[in-house]
C-alpha cells in the first residue's frame, strides 16, 4: 500500500514537471520564431510535441489507475521524448536568454523529471507492483 502511494506521488508529481517543461517549451519556440522569423502554424516539430504531451499525460493516467496499456507504453514513450530532445536539438538549436526560469526547468525540473522516469520504470518491472497491471 505504502509503495502504491509512492507511485501514484511520482506520477503526479512527474505530470507536474511536464507541465513546467511544456511552458518552457513553449518560450523557447516563442523566442526561436522572433529571432528566425518562423511561423508557429508550419511548425512540425511543436505539433509532434503537442500530440506526444496529450499521450503522455493519457499514458500517465492509465498508470495511476494502474492499466496494463500504462505499463506497455511508458517505456516506449520515455524513450521517444529523450529521442525527440536529441533531435529536436539537432533540427532548431536553442537560441534564448537563460532567465531564472530557463536555469530552474533546465538544471532542476529536468532532470529530477528523467529521474522520475527511472524511478517508474524501475518499480512497474522490478517491484510487487507489476502484478497490479496484469489484465482484469
Amino acid at each position: 500500500m505504502i509503495l502504491e502511494n509512492y507511485f501514484k506521488r511520482i506520477i503526479i508529481c512527474k505530470s507536474l514537471m511536464l507541465v513546467l517543461i511544456i511552458i518552457w517549451g513553449g518560450m523557447v519556440q516563442m523566442s526561436n520564431t522572433s529571432y528566425n522569423g518562423a511561423n508557429n502554424l508550419t511548425d512540425l516539430g511543436g505539433l509532434l510535441f503537442t500530440v506526444f504531451s496529450v499521450v503522455y499525460f493519457f499514458v500517465s493516467y492509465q498508470l495511476y489507475k494502474f492499466k496494463p496499456l500504462g505499463k506497455r507504453l511508458f517505456t516506449p514513450l520515455v524513450l521517444l521524448f529523450i529521442i525527440f530532445g536529441f533531435l529536436s536539438e539537432i533540427d532548431n538549436p536553442m537560441e534564448l536568454d537563460k532567465n531564472l526560469y530557463y536555469l530552474f526547468v533546465f538544471y532542476i525540473v529536468s532532470p529530477i523529471f528523467f529521474v522520475a522516469q527511472g524511478v517508474l520504470i524501475g518499480m512497474l518491472y522490478f517491484s510487487t507492483l507489476k502484478s497490479k497491471f496484469e489484465k482484469t
